[in-house]
């Protein structure tokens, strides 16, 4: 139901308000249909679920240490709002990340927020499934970068919000790797003309996760 008034986005009860080219409008609130599947999707559902759990084995010290750090750590929301993450929230956070770049859950918080930059040098991608992505550095051997891609989308779409993680690297890796098979085993073929996006998210070792680079390549 299309409506006229200040602009809103988000959900209240069963009514969500959003907007399209034609304006502002409600519409009922639905779930998503995600299902789980067995690759890297379930594996980050596990990931998150058991850095969930994981919060009530904490002493009692270690949680208000980490209640500590969310409140001197805000971060910023989906609609650019600064907001503080309760400590539970912030472990989770944390957590997850490191279980997704292969290590073991955090007791303490980040002792650190600095993290790398990812420098790619060459991104590009053909219809026969190579996706080269060529690195220079830009972070610590210690460090991580979450390697995450977008299904093939037109060419003229300028922002990509929809990744699927797919690895992580070495902060500091560096030289070029084709990741054309794994791309097409989740996404199938990629069509000539269209227009593939790349997301290199980096984590330190401590869990903490910077600022992504987010790069897109024509399929040739």
């Amino acid at each position: 139901m299309k409506y006229l008034g200040a602009p809103q986005s988000g959900s209240q009860a069963g009514t969500t308000a959003s907007h399209n080219r034609s304006g502002q409008y409600y519409r009922n609130r639905r779930s998503p249909v995600q299902p789980v599947g067995t690759g890297r999707r379930a594996i980050q559902r596990a990931n998150f679920g058991n850095a969930s759990s994981a919060w009530a084995s904490l002493s009692a010290a270690n949680q208000a240490a980490w209640i500590s750090w969310a409140a001197g750590h805000p971060v910023t929301d989906s609609l650019g709002q600064s907001i503080t993450l309760t400590g539970q929230n912030a472990f989770v956070s944390v957590g997850s990340q490191l279980l997704n770049c292969g290590q073991p859950l955090p007791s303490v918080p980040p002792v650190s927020t600095t993290t790398g930059n990812p420098v790619v040098s060459v991104f590009t991608v053909t219809h026969g499934g190579v996706i080269t992505l060529t690195m220079v550095g830009g972070g610590a051997s210690t460090d991580f970068i979450l390697l995450s891609f977008a299904a093939p989308v037109s060419a003229g779409v300028t922002f990509q919000k929809t990744f699927w993680q797919m690895m992580h690297l070495a902060g500091n890796s560096t030289g070029g790797s084709t990741y054309g098979a794994a791309y097409i085993a989740q996404f199938g073929t990629i069509p000539a003309g269209t227009k593939v996006f790349v997301k290199l998210t980096p984590v330190n070792q401590y869990g903490f996760t910077g600022v992504p680079v987010i790069l897109s390549a024509v399929v040739t």
